[in-house]
């Protein structure tokens, strides 16, 4: 027998005086990722996410950032994230959400500064440690063991705290300040009738040169940013509501719900009623 003692008091991590409260657990293998979580934001929620294998370019407030195996991305409460992936460029993930986040210093709902790079390399050992722990709470919860699940978030917090501590922080983003307005702006205008001229008229700039920016600085035209952002928050509707598939595609900006259904279906590989059903795990 070889015994193991603690050396030490327990101390909540990043100094949280509550627990938080697990929203979901998901595990996404390469071949379910040929259908992407498109863009979009949570209001309330903290997203927690560790790409587990393949290769991808990552978005996270319009910022690009690559993804690869041991990259653990931190999505802070209303920042709009995108994850392209699909049958070119298959990804393995697992991803957590929380709310009633109150980590001391910080707004409500989040778990490293605004202004901090949202994403963390670990080493192949922290991976497999915290890969394992996913593995565990994902096992759990969808067995029905709701409280262990709670449990168990409270000890992955606790890695992902050691590992951002270990790793080395780059505390500037260095984005454009005209590109953040323009994503801002899409962020509040996204599902109305939208135009390159009626944004650039809002935007007091040409059309060319918000399309320059747009482009250079988030990946997409300002035309593709608005159908993501639209996709991904018809997404997170279809997942957190029981409305009619109509009222969501009129509610993110879509009058002709067959038009939705087609740009759905393109972006997501799936129609919006199949990906409502096989998306969501049903104890």
């Amino acid at each position: 027998m070889i015994q193991c003692f603690v050396k030490k008091e327990y101390e909540p991590p990043f100094g949280l005086t509550r627990p938080p409260r697990l929203f979901s657990v998901s595990r996404t293998d390469a071949e379910a990722s040929a259908h992407p979580r498109v863009m979009h934001a949570h209001d309330d929620l903290v997203e927690i996410v560790l790409v587990r294998g393949g290769k991808s370019r990552y978005f996270v407030g319009g910022m690009p950032y690559d993804a690869r195996r041991g990259d653990l991305f931190i999505y802070n409460s209303r920042v709009v994230h995108d994850e392209p992936s699909g049958p070119d460029r298959p990804v393995a993930s697992f991803s957590l959400a929380l709310g009633g986040l109150s980590v001391p210093g910080l707004r409500e709902n989040a778990l490293i500064p605004d202004d901090a790079s949202p994403v963390c390399p670990l080493t192949e050992a922290q991976t497999v440690r915290l890969e394992r722990l996913y593995d565990v709470l994902y096992s759990e919860l969808t067995a029905g063991n709701d409280d262990g699940a709670h449990h168990l978030l409270m000890a992955l917090l606790t890695l992902v705290q050691q590992f951002l501590a270990a790793a080395a922080q780059d505390g500037s983003r260095g984005e454009n300040v005209f590109a953040h307005r323009i994503k801002d702006y899409i962020d509040r205008h996204f599902a109305e009738d939208f135009s390159l001229q009626s944004m650039a008229d809002a935007l007091h700039v040409s059309p060319y040169y918000l399309a320059h920016v747009c482009k250079d600085v988030t990946g997409y035209s300002p035309l593709q940013y608005v159908l993501r952002r639209r996709i991904g928050e018809a997404q997170t509707l279809l997942i957190t509501t029981e409305l009619p598939v109509t009222r969501i595609a009129a509610q993110v900006g879509y009058d002709n719900p067959s038009h939705f259904n087609a740009q759905f279906s393109k972006a997501v590989g799936m129609s919006p009623r199949t990906f409502r059903k096989e998306y969501v795990f049903h104890k």
